[in-house]
């Protein structure tokens, strides 16, 4: 068993200042905002191979814990869950230990229906999904293991919905080896004892990565965001980036596929979101992840796709950048400064480049972006996400960083940064 961490430490506090002043004719000069300050703090250092995050209120306490696998021993895995005391600071506790294979991305939802949240994590190395099942009760009993499938070769990301409409939880997932997007129908009660039946999406998506929910065609059902490294019959690391619309009945294969950008450099992990808060859904994306990939670091960077017409049409969306980040791995949107806009916080994966930075938007997210650094020289940033860890009203961010196919042993840590706000307002 993994002992409980000790009460994370402040490492110290980053406060970013912008430098410009404005001016305007006939007015004194404004002095320039004040923004948001960050405290960071270490979570957990005990890893042999971080890769791998989630957040959810795991034991009904009211405030937000973390998940997160580690791969030891060459090719054993774990599973932890951090208990949040409600004030953001975590102790360790095993969900599931002693796993062959490797833990990697997951999601947490209700997957069986009784009031708490399960985890769904892949097996990268074996293929598999397995799904982890709460046990309540303030989590003092077992999780229950349970297979979903071990036939999706390097499985890589997860992502949770109804997507037939029966009212319970199924299962979409990439398998980058395989060039596949597959979902896998939840069988309820009774069923969970074999593997789930596998439905097909898209079989030509080669590096296949980052699998998202989202309602872009404002139907009332869930659609899948897509992602992969290359097109067909090409070695290139160029796209696509797509969306799979839900005919309304995905037992049969119908996923309609509909291409947001064909061939930009690397797409590696993003999500929908309504970017420019006008109703419909929008793509943010990170594009780079290593020079092993993508050579041209000015080809890397956190781009947002606007859905400026019918999101059918590949036509229908404009590419705007947010801003360059050699070797970006995963940009997540929030309203960080709290001024009603939404910001995106993100990482860089590859040796010499890793570190996890936020955007500020100022108003207008087709124009000018300003980027904080939040951490440098972290190599293998690469999981992230937005949470209010303290209860206080302010989304901070989560992120991990992995040895870097083990180039680089001092990293392997779980950090999180305390949004401090701004006194000043």
């Amino acid at each position: 068993m993994i002992p409980y961490l000790k009460l994370l430490s402040i490492s110290w506090v980053i406060s970013i200042w912008t430098s410009a002043v404005v001016f305007a004719e006939d007015q004194e000069p404004t002095a320039p905002p004040v923004p948001i300050r960050f405290s960071e703090h270490l979570i957990d250092d005990n890893y042999s191979y971080a890769y791998g995050l989630a957040v959810a209120d795991l034991d009904g306490d009211g405030d937000l814990d973390l998940t997160s696998p580690d791969i030891r021993r060459e090719s054993v895995s774990d599973m932890s869950w951090f208990e949040n005391n409600g004030h953001g600071q975590f102790s360790r506790q095993v969900i599931h230990d002693n796993e062959p294979g490797w833990f990697e991305r997951h999601a947490v939802g209700d997957i069986d229906q009784d009031g708490t949240p399960d985890v769904v994590v892949v097996d990268n190395q074996g293929g598999r999904i397995l799904w982890l099942a709460n046990p309540g009760g303030k989590l003092r009993g077992s999780w229950q293991r349970r297979l979903v499938t071990t036939n999706l070769p390097r499985a890589y990301d997860v992502a949770l919905a109804d997507l037939d409409n029966d009212g319970d939880l199924d299962i979409a997932a990439s398998g980058y080896a395989t060039a596949v997007f597959r979902w896998y129908e939840n069988p309820g009660d009774g069923g969970w004892d074999k593997a789930w039946t596998s439905r097909q999406i898209d079989d030509n998506m080669p590096d296949a990565r980052t699998i998202r929910v989202g309602d872009f065609n404002r139907d009332g059902r869930p659609d899948l965001l897509g992602s992969a490294a290359r097109p067909p019959q090409d070695g290139t690391h160029r796209g696509p980036l797509v969306w799979y619309a839900n005919s309304g009945d995905p037992t049969n294969p119908s996923w309609q596929r509909h291409e947001i950008e064909n061939r930009p450099v690397y797409p590696i992990h993003g999500s929908p979101v309504d970017l420019d808060q006008d109703g419909d859904l929008d793509v943010l994306m990170a594009f780079g992840l290593t020079t092993l990939f993508a050579d041209d670091l000015q080809t890397h960077e956190v781009a947002w796709y606007e859905q400026a017409q019918d999101p059918a049409d590949p036509n229908g969306w404009v590419r705007h950048t947010i801003g360059k980040l050699p070797a970006a791995f995963e940009a997540v949107a929030a309203d960080l400064d709290g001024d009603g806009d939404l910001d995106v916080a993100a990482t860089a994966w590859q040796k010499g480049h890793g570190k996890v930075v936020w955007f500020e938007n100022h108003g207008n997210p087709r124009g000018g972006w300003t980027q904080h650094l939040l951490k440098n020289n972290w190599d293998s940033a690469n999981q992230l996400v937005v949470a209010d860890l303290n209860g206080d009203g302010r989304l901070d961010i989560v992120a991990v960083a992995d040895d870097g196919y083990q180039s680089n042993a001092i990293t392997n840590e779980l950090r999180w940064w305390r949004n401090e706000g701004n006194t000043t307002r």
